[in-house]
């Protein structure tokens, strides 16, 4: 009679236990399917900052301007940044005035359009621009960066610093 009673109770617990495995397993299965059903909605936005800014300073430095002969921005830039810039463009507009009108005029269309809190400076030039208080207060942000020769021991660092909102 003792032992009817041990195995009643035995087989009672490993029916509870059997429940609660079905439930964990469940829950388990529905968490999976909930997640694989829905993907991230957004990149982590160090990447997208970082990609923002890499990705902008490339393009710019790849834009010809009409204005001065079709020269990209980048031959542009190496001339401004030179001691003695010897480019003269359309309008007898030196290669930093013509450098500093056309990246205004991008970021104007782009970033600043966008809110874009950011940083643009080029080394060895007075070319610098911040929009919505990004500068070397703010610790969260993301920075692209571009070198171009300017002579066989010097160079010229444009760097683009993304600011987190």
């Amino acid at each position: 009679m003792i032992k009817k009673h041990i195995d009643k109770k035995a087989q009672l617990e490993m029916i509870g236990l059997v429940i609660i495995v079905i439930i964990v397993i469940t829950a388990l299965m529905i968490y999976t399917i909930y997640k694989m059903s829905n993907p991230p909605q957004n990149l982590p936005k160090r990447y997208m900052n970082k990609q923002l800014a890499t990705n902008f300073l490339v393009s710019i430095l790849h834009t010809s301007v009409k204005d001065c002969y079709n020269l990209s921005l980048a031959d542009l830039i190496v001339d401004c940044a030179n001691t003695f810039p010897s480019i003269s463009c359309q309008d007898y507009r030196g290669s930093c005035e013509v450098v500093n009108k056309t990246i205004f005029n991008i970021l104007n269309q782009t970033l600043i359009d966008w809110g874009v809190s950011f940083n643009l400076s080029i080394e060895r030039t007075p070319i610098r621009f911040v929009n919505l208080g990004c500068d070397s207060r703010v610790t969260s942000k993301e920075q692209g960066f571009e070198i171009l020769p300017l002579n066989s021991f010097e160079n010229v660092e444009i760097i683009l610093d993304i600011c987190a909102k």
